[in-house]
């Protein structure tokens, strides 16, 4: 099989992607601006992380900062918070479906916590300067695993039911994409655990990689849950199947941000 970053429309979006931020660069002229970071939010809304991390890698072999292209993880921030915050799917109050979307905007505001601590690290110059910021990650680091609580309710309510209804590939591909997920959590903690024993420069370097694989990830996952999973099962699941998932739902309980970062 033929890989994807050898697929014609892979290579297409690549260059789109590295000639977009090429012309942002150093451009002061706020109407091109706007007009780029449009083009910008246009190319990467569909696109494979993959793609994206490719593009900016080799952005950053042409001598392109980490610091540079942190502003495209916000162009990006900027775009999905959008669509977290305005979802296509409206349901009513207490629906199973209207809690995993407040789980969307939980876990994004984490990433956004996660990611302005991360750039400020970029700018340190040794560990005990990044004292701070390091701890406070620490602790996102956590509560991020802490809402692995939604895929794990996902997994055990709505999967299954779906899967009744003879949908069973959009909750296996989820599923597996919930798997890698938490394995780049967990890269992550063992980053932060193994971070003194590690050159300064060299963990900020995947401090930064990781943070961006985080939100890349997350961000075309929740684009397939909210415009494939979701609708097949609005389509499909019936009113008391949906009090039975809502039921499944609260005796496994909720992620709870503000509750998980008082207890880290």
């Amino acid at each position: 099989m033929e890989k994807p970053r050898f697929k014609k429309e892979f290579i297409e979006t690549k260059e789109k992607i590295k000639n977009i931020l090429r012309k942002l660069k150093d451009n002061e002229n706020d109407q091109e601006v706007n007009n780029l970071k449009e083009e910008f939010k246009t190319a990467i809304s569909k696109a494979d992380p993959l793609v994206i991390a490719i593009a900016e890698g080799e952005l950053a072999k042409e001598g392109f900062t980490t610091q540079y292209l942190m502003k495209a993880c916000e162009i990006h921030m900027e775009l999905f918070k959008d669509q977290i915050e305005n979802p296509n799917l409206k349901v009513p109050s207490g629906h199973p479906i209207g809690e995993f979307q407040k789980d969307h905007r939980n876990i994004l505001d984490l990433l956004e916590k996660l990611i302005e601590q991360v750039k400020i690290v970029q700018i340190k110059e040794s560990y005990e300067e990044a004292f701070s910021e390091l701890a406070y990650i620490q602790i996102m680091a956590g509560v991020l695993m802490d809402a692995e609580n939604h895929n794990v309710r996902q997994e055990n309510t709505l999967f299954p039911v779906l899967e009744r209804h003879g949908i069973e590939e959009p909750p296996a591909i989820m599923w597996e994409e919930h798997s890698q997920m938490k394995k780049d959590k967990k890269r992550l903690l063992k980053l932060l655990e193994q971070a003194e024993n590690m050159d300064f420069n060299e963990f900020k370097s995947q401090l930064n990689a990781l943070s961006r694989v985080l939100l890349d990830k997350f961000a075309f996952h929740t684009q397939k849950e909210e415009n494939i999973l979701y609708v097949a099962a609005l389509n499909v699941i019936t009113p008391e199947e949906w009090e039975m998932i809502k039921e499944e739902c609260n005796n496994l309980g909720y992620f709870n941000p503000e509750i998980d970062k008082e207890r880290s």
